[in-house]
């Protein structure tokens, strides 16, 4: 995405800031790895160019890894069990995802859903997993191959769509 945004800015030269503040909104979400992005490149530049111009809010939120603990947490209360019962598939999870990428988890956590790995049992009245199988269940290795997977997913109205919203 930052290489995106700095090559959509650097195409158009400047970044239009209003003259005066906005009446109306214009929301712009991003996302960038901070370690790939330094605070002389591009795209930092422009950031803290509209930051400094005072003309428009800048927001940034920082998304860390999540921990064991995190991970136990989430799925404990998505799965409404106890931490005791999801703590062995959270460790699963949480390697699986490099060190606990909140991309990554989501990702994962979809697919063996999905998959069929971790299932609702009507006869237990509970969430069931056999942390064996979930074990051999692989996620993509990088983030393009997580959004391509996912948008070959999409129905194929949908994708026609943002195909065309893309080039605007």
């Amino acid at each position: 995405m930052a290489d995106f945004i700095v090559s959509y800015m650097n195409s158009h030269d400047t970044l239009v800031v209003p003259g005066e503040k906005c009446r109306r909104g214009l929301l712009v979400v991003g996302t960038f790895r901070s370690d790939e992005v330094k605070e002389s490149d591009d795209l930092m530049e422009r950031i803290n160019y509209i930051k400094q111009s005072g003309k428009a809010n800048v927001t940034m939120l920082t998304v860390g890894e999540l921990t064991k603990v995190d991970i136990t947490k989430l799925i404990s209360a998505k799965l409404y069990l106890p931490w005791r019962y999801t703590r062995e598939l959270a460790g699963l999870v949480h390697g699986k995802t490099a060190r606990g990428n909140p991309f990554f988890v989501i990702q994962f956590l979809r697919s063996i859903i999905q998959n069929k790995m971790l299932e609702f049992s009507i006869k237990h009245r509970q969430w069931m997993w056999d942390c064996d199988v979930v074990d051999m269940q692989m996620i993509s290795d990088g983030v393009a191959k997580l959004l391509t997977t996912t948008f070959s997913k999409l129905p194929f109205n949908l994708m026609q769509t943002a195909k065309i919203v893309s080039c605007l």
